[in-house]
């Protein structure tokens, strides 16, 4: 090989190894972009959901503390008036009966926004009284089960409002007279499942047209880095599993 050969393929290499050193910083820019970009991401909607969910507190605060207790004390007076109009008693006890019904309806409406049993008793206990509710007051049979070790504070609340949408979603469109919730934990991953035995639906036009109801799902599971998976059709009821890890070490991902 003469030396104008040599300097070509001294240069050809050079070349090579300019590129791929280019190559590889381009690459790892991207990367670090896409890793920085999906923080900012999840930071961005923990921001938004924990601004959401403390005006939910506070207006389930001033619903239950301010409203009832002035409903409570309009109920009182009626009833001291009512002993010095006895005539007109019946009328009294209808107002009074109506304010009892407001009375119920707030404290559910109250409950709904941020129920207290959450902060004060866990996630258990809250899924319970839920379950119970949701069931009695849509006619549904919900079968509950539990087996968990305490989450914290962020967590609970993300897998209580994930519930609570597609327990919502169930009594609004599946016309299900059964429904089977459970949350476990297997190994370092939390199973939160929820089954019905309603009418189904076609998948891919449900996701292509999901409401905030399905987008904000998807937002908590993405934030608590889970996976949800979906299995359901036209007649066979609907199958939700959400898979957390446990201790937040997995990346999220989505599977229809």
């Amino acid at each position: 090989m003469d030396t104008n050969e040599t300097k070509v393929h001294i240069a050809l290499i050079a070349g090579l190894f300019v590129l791929l050193v280019l190559l590889t910083f381009f690459i790892i820019t991207i990367t670090r972009y896409q890793r920085k970009k999906r923080s900012l991401l999840e930071q961005n909607l923990r921001n938004d959901f924990y601004i959401l969910d403390k005006e939910r507190e506070r207006i389930s605060y001033d619903l239950h503390d301010d409203l009832g207790s002035s409903l409570s004390v309009i109920k009182l007076r009626l009833q001291m008036l009512a002993k010095n109009l006895k005539g007109n008693a019946p009328a009294i006890q209808e107002l009074e009966k109506i304010i009892d019904d407001l009375m119920i309806k707030i404290k559910r409406i109250s409950q709904n926004l941020m129920p207290r049993i959450l902060q004060r008793q866990g996630l258990d206990a809250a899924l319970k009284e839920f379950a119970e509710i949701a069931g009695e007051s849509a006619g549904i049979k919900i079968h509950y089960g539990y087996s968990i070790d305490a989450p914290d504070q962020e967590m609970s609340l993300h897998i209580y409002r994930i519930v609570q949408e597609l327990i919502n979603n169930i009594v609004k469109h599946s016309k299900a007279t059964r429904v089977s919730l459970t949350v476990v934990e297997i190994g370092n991953q939390i199973e939160l499942s929820i089954t019905d035995n309603g009418v189904g639906f076609d998948k891919r036009k449900v996701l292509n047209k999901a409401g905030m109801g399905l987008h904000n799902i998807a937002a908590r599971t993405d934030i608590l880095k889970g996976t949800l998976f979906l299995t359901t059709a036209p007649g066979e009821g609907a199958d939700y599993l959400i898979e957390i890890p446990a201790y937040g070490k997995n990346k999220s991902r989505h599977r229809g």
